[in-house]
């Protein structure tokens, strides 16, 4: 059983991006970061065919699988300078080690750099040595928090504890699942925390990370464990002003700022507050861990779009961390090119970056020497339940000189997929900074409260 304790109205851990002067990560692995446009595209690509991977995987698991897995498309990420996850600082063990880790709402399983690492791998200074934790134990095969069937594990050369697979194309990172208490802040912790302990140099992967916390919908993730930890120490219903809200994050909305990530708050602490609307949570059947909401219109400059209603926009909007821009499926894609182009028709068009595999950016306007102040249309992201996403500037555009508009700048948004293996629209973590997502899982419902961060 888990067991969430602690005050909940205020449990805000400090959320950096990786490139921030204040990051939680080293100064020598955040200098091989970079924000270049083809970085970030590549990085882009990447992850939707790893949602679409892991999604897939969901939808199909069985308890016929071999072991508890995380797909990673390929080693690819191993040459990835663009892949920014925010990062927070969590305790892991009792006593607790504290180590900076990355949260991603569609990860699927929670993972940590463990001690002993795999021989010949460095460094190895940031990773959790269970040996020093008393409250640490494996999770065995026969435990139903094992997904891998008992016969399966007692195939793996005497394996007796869970097995956990970082990768299909990663075949060197293996690791173990196990339990152990997580710190959250000096009061509040999760007993019986789930993950999976991998003896693999995370932080090769991670700029310095040394894990990832799951705030998806699986039943496993740290979201769900603090949801059922509520539930069954104190049964509420979705109404109750005093029950458990999962999460709530606010992503910094640039480097030199601040953002927060909230574990366990109180549905109380945002009880009245104006600023706050709700959207449905709506369930995709073939992602069940992921968090789709209602998107039900889209506005340029005040302009509806008129989006086909053949087009597979509602059920079928992500909500996600780690990837940067945002990307709608073809007819909805069109449709916001082409007005957000009529309206921009007195700036001159700039080439758009080279595509990353027929994936990438196609509008972009070349902003250099203008003498006049740089007016961009507003885009607002409606969604069921009448909670709205309002772009400005820097979230409608992506500056190549971030501290200077008078340069070149691309349309931040793209098509997910031409070839249709990615159907669904995604809203990137550019769309979302300087609000507060607000995770009401219990309740069904995801919260927008903007200018928060």
């Amino acid at each position: 059983m888990n067991v969430f304790s602690g005050p909940s109205n205020d449990n805000k851990l400090p959320l950096l991006h990786p490139l921030s002067p204040c990051s939680h990560l080293s100064g020598a692995r955040r200098s091989q970061a970079t924000l270049s446009v083809d970085n970030i595209l590549h990085a882009d690509r990447l992850r939707l065919q790893s949602l679409s991977e892991t999604g897939t995987r969901s939808s199909t698991a069985s308890a016929s699988s071999d072991s508890d897995s995380i797909p990673i498309a390929g080693n690819d990420y191993h040459d990835l300078p663009g892949t920014l996850f925010y990062t927070a600082v969590l305790g892991y063990g009792t006593p607790a080690q504290n180590f900076a880790v990355s949260f991603d709402t569609a990860a699927g399983f929670s993972f940590l750099q463990c001690k002993p690492c795999k021989a010949g791998d460095s460094p190895c200074d940031a990773a959790f040595d269970p040996s020093l934790s008393s409250s640490f134990s494996p999770v065995p095969c026969a435990s139903p928090d094992c997904t891998a069937a008992s016969s399966s594990c007692s195939g793996l050369s005497g394996q007796t504890t869970c097995p956990f697979r970082f990768g299909a194309a990663v075949t060197e990172a293996n690791g173990t699942v196990v339990k152990d208490t997580l710190t959250l802040s000096p009061a509040s912790s999760v007993e019986g925390f789930t993950f999976a302990c991998t003896t693999f140099v995370v932080s090769d992967l991670f700029y310095g990370a040394a894990g990832m916390v799951d705030l998806s919908r699986n039943n496993r993730s740290l979201a769900s464990q603090v949801a059922s930890s509520s539930s069954s120490s104190s049964p509420t219903t979705s109404g109750d002003s005093t029950a458990t809200i999962a999460f709530s994050y606010c992503l910094p909305s640039n480097l030199s700022s601040h953002g927060f990530l909230s574990v366990g708050p109180s549905r109380s602490a945002y009880s009245g507050r104006r600023d706050l609307q709700y959207a449905p949570l709506v369930d995709n059947a073939a992602m069940p861990v992921f968090y789709f909401v209602e998107l039900v219109g889209i506005k340029v400059g005040g302009v509806d779009l008129p989006i086909p209603p053949a087009a597979p926009i509602r059920n079928f909007t992500l909500i996600d961390t780690a990837t940067t821009f945002s990307y709608f499926v073809s007819p909805a894609y069109a449709a916001l090119r082409d007005e957000f182009r009529r309206q921009m028709a007195r700036y001159p068009v700039a080439a758009p970056p080279p595509p990353e595999i027929d994936f990438g950016l196609d509008t972009c306007y070349n902003f250099t020497g203008l003498d006049e102040s740089i007016r961009i249309p507003i885009v607002r992201l409606e969604f069921a339940g009448g909670s709205i996403l309002e772009l400005v500037l820097d979230q409608v555009m992506y500056f190549t000189n971030p501290d200077n508009h008078f340069s070149v700048a691309c349309l931040a948004f793209g098509e997910t997929n031409p070839a249709n293996t990615f159907p669904v629209s995604v809203i990137g973590n550019l769309a979302q900074r300087s609000a507060e997502m607000v995770y009401d899982v219990q309740g069904g419902r995801l919260g927008f409260a903007q200018g928060v961060c």
